[in-house]
């Protein structure tokens, strides 16, 4: 409280002077201390004035510089899911590949006196990168503020792996300088600096990860964050398709977001205070996680070799025959499917005639399908969570019209349906069939 009182002049910063009056007794020695409060980052100068008496008062420059991003964040909104988050850290856990967008909503806290402006750019880390610096290019503003109802339009500054930003100014160039050769004192610098307009910047900086729109992308793309005040800004995850070799990745980046100040009377003061912005300031940077798993189950059968079902025509025919002949026999094998992800699988069982199949205590999913109707109604949508099961009968159907099947034309035949005809004239009807499970993200399982 204390030092909000202290800086509520909204100047960035303040300087506490304790004992700030007093007498100086003869051959006395006193400590000042001299504590400073900020609560925005820049450089600063001041004096400090020495009264003693009637005597021409004593000036004492100060100087000091305040770094960072005063920018902090919060999560917001409802969740799904339960994030592990840390301060700069969202993290999007564990999803199924090929997936739908999750979201986290972050507010932007901004505690300074003046209003900050954002622009993000999204980069991802990627094993095995040897590149060490980036090249960039610009012309004019690398950050040109946009209209409230402006389209997403890229940077006019590009920072692809083929470019690198030197500044054209002093600062940034070793050898030699755009200014006129006469030696040039950080203060004139400063003053001078709203007068140059430059054309051309080039920057180099560390190369840390590689610039991307996906699997991570925030909008809005540019933001202003009012002072004393805050605002949210969505960050979005969508899980890319993974190849069926690659159970797991992980996918790891950042957001970076640079400061601007818009305010002229924010960016200098004349001889007393000058902060830096945009590519010169260190920008807010949000680390990003995220893990991307296929979606697959465990199967566990009696046999290694799938179900295998051992019919009798003659199954058809009852205990007591004068009753009349059956029109269907059925067999029955049981299969379990385990979940052995971090993320519940939500699928389809697909299997035909002549087979069918029934779950033990399915769970239907409440989510909406892009199915029809018609089909959602015969084939329902299940769901198993992280380490559930569920127990799966399969069953096989015997009927008359089968044994119809060994008098048709190979035009005729069923996808699957072979007919063995054995030299004792005997034959035997073999129906082969794969059951499919079809999950969400239209991945299939066999």
């Amino acid at each position: 409280e204390f030092a909000a009182a202290v800086l509520s002049h909204g100047k960035g910063v303040a300087f506490h002077i304790q004992p700030s009056t007093g007498t100086l007794k003869a051959f006395q020695q006193l400590i000042i201390e001299i504590t400073a409060y900020n609560d925005m980052w820049g450089e600063y100068w001041d004096d400090l004035v020495c009264k003693v008496g009637d005597l021409q008062p004593k000036l004492i420059p100060m100087q000091m510089t305040v770094k960072g991003c005063p920018i902090f964040l919060q999560m917001t909104g409802p969740q799904t899911e339960q994030p592990i988050i840390s301060v700069f850290s969202p993290r999007f856990g564990t999803h199924v590949s090929g997936g739908c967008p999750v979201f986290r909503r972050v507010r932007l806290n901004n505690p300074t006196p003046f209003d900050i402006r954002l622009d993000w750019e999204i980069y991802n880390l990627e094993q095995d990168d040897k590149k060490l610096v980036d090249l960039l290019m610009f012309f004019g503003d690398p950050f040109p503020p946009k209209a409230m109802d402006e389209n997403e339009t890229a940077s006019i500054g590009s920072n692809s792996e083929s470019e690198i930003m030197l500044k054209l100014d002093q600062t940034a160039i070793p050898c030699g300088s755009i200014y006129p050769a006469s030696q040039t004192t950080d203060e004139e610098i400063i003053s001078q600096e709203p007068t140059i307009q430059k054309i051309v910047s080039v920057l180099i900086r560390p190369h840390e990860g590689v610039p991307a729109d996906n699997p991570y992308s925030i909008t809005p793309r540019q933001i202003v964050v009012p002072g004393g005040g805050s605002i949210s800004v969505c960050i979005s995850f969508t899980p890319r398709l993974l190849p069926e070799a690659v159970p797991e990745v992980q996918c790891e980046g950042f957001v970076l977001g640079f400061m601007s100040l818009d305010d002229e009377l924010a960016k200098t003061v004349p001889h007393k205070v000058h902060r830096r912005h945009g590519y010169e300031a260190p920008p807010l940077r949000i680390d990003l996680q995220a893990f991307v798993r296929r979606a697959l189950l465990k199967v566990d059968m009696d046999h290694d070799g799938g179900m295998v079902f051992y019919s009798m025509a003659s199954d058809l025919i009852p205990a007591q025959p004068l009753l009349g002949v059956l029109t269907d026999s059925v067999m029955t094998q049981k299969l379990k499917l385990i979940n052995c992800t971090k993320v519940p699988l939500y699928f389809r069982l697909r299997l035909s005639t002549p087979f069918s199949l029934s779950s033990t205590g399915p769970q239907k999913n409440t989510k909406t399908s892009h199915s029809k109707k018609e089909e959602n109604e015969q084939q329902p949508q299940l769901v198993l969570y992280p380490q559930q099961n569920m127990l799966v009968k399969v069953s096989f159907h015997t009927t008359l019209e089968l044994l119809t099947y060994q008098h048709l034309p190979d035009t005729q035949l069923l996808p699957g349906f072979q007919v063995l005809q054995f030299e004792n004239g005997e034959r035997k009807l073999k129906f082969n069939q794969n059951l499919v499970i079809e999950y969400s993200n239209r991945t299939t399982q066999v």
